[in-house]
């Protein structure tokens, strides 16, 4: 299921690349569980925008591993997102899926998330946000993510 989502949204952003914003950049990520361990970790995140004035849309894939904390498992997250021009800052929305990689396999789900973004100088972007991962795994806690990223926008 993942991989044809994703290779539809890859097809998808490959049509529509004549008039886009590609960007990619590295956040780090507390990881909050509602039950069980906390951790920190590194994400590098890519993705690409469309849109001008006030309302823009977009997609970005990212990656994430183990950067201190007592768990231990690396993310995988695939989200749309769309966001709103208030001025100086950006207000944020994204929601896509997400995937796990645990000591004893992975675990599926999907996320929500809201943030904003504000430019920092005219190719770098700095990003405060907020990730909601709802884990269809039994076994695997809901986890909210507390974010802070820098990105460059080629």
């Amino acid at each position: 299921m993942k991989t044809i989502i994703l290779g539809a949204a890859f097809a998808a952003l490959a049509g529509a690349a004549s008039a886009q914003n590609f960007y990619a950049g590295a956040a780090l990520d507390y990881a909050y569980p509602h039950s069980g361990d906390t951790q920190t970790l590194g994400s590098l995140i890519g993705g690409i925008g469309f849109g001008q004035g006030l309302y823009s849309y977009g997609a970005e894939v990212e990656v994430g591993g183990h950067a201190g904390g007592d768990a231990d498992y690396g993310t995988q997250r695939l989200r749309a997102w769309g966001s709103y021009d208030l001025g100086t800052v950006s207000a944020r929305v994204a929601g896509g899926i997400t995937e796990y990689d645990l000591q004893s396999g992975s675990a599926d789900g999907y996320n929500l998330g809201v943030g904003v973004e504000t430019g920092f100088t005219d190719r770098v972007t700095l990003r405060a946000e907020f990730i909601r991962d709802f884990m269809d795994d039994n076994s695997t806690a809901a986890v909210t993510t507390t974010r802070i990223g820098a990105f460059y926008n080629f």
